[in-house]
């Protein structure tokens, strides 16, 4: 038998990252209705799986190796709503999370996706008491 790694994509790069709420169990709806932004995907928990709740908006990059534009989308979408996102975070005990999902192609002449935490987003994430992850992933292209 064999096991696909993990840290491996495939062929194709997908960057992305995403905004999210989570926690055991909450009314995505709720989010959806005080922020006035519907989300890209909501898990619901169940069992055995997905084993929390999550609302997220995501936004794609695709194999772009620019992350600081998408980045900055996100910021510019949700900064405006910071007493929103606090409240709803309080009240229904929820984490936020911001998520980098980035493919790193191994053809050593290709370059490696890029991207800032300047000071606009390090006060958004501060602000919000945002929590920041990064899944790092192998792609070996064919379209060389």
């Amino acid at each position: 038998m064999t096991y696909e790694k993990l840290t491996y994509s495939g062929t194709d790069c997908n960057n992305y990252l995403y905004f999210s709420f989570d926690s055991d169990f909450f009314d995505t709806e709720v989010i959806t209705r005080e922020l006035g932004i519907q989300p890209t995907s909501v898990m619901v928990k169940e069992d055995p799986v997905p084993k929390s709740t999550s609302w997220k908006y995501k936004i794609e990059a695709g194999n772009e190796i620019d992350l600081e534009t998408p980045l900055q989308k996100m910021i510019d979408i949700f900064k405006p709503k910071i007493e929103a996102i606090n409240r709803l975070r309080n009240e229904l005990n929820l984490k936020t999370r911001l998520q980098f999902v980035i493919d790193i192609d191994v053809n050593p002449d290709a370059s490696t996706p890029y991207f800032g935490l300047n000071k606009r987003t390090i006060e958004f994430l501060c602000k919000t008491q945002t929590e920041v992850d990064f899944d790092l992933y192998k792609v070996e292209r064919t379209d060389y």
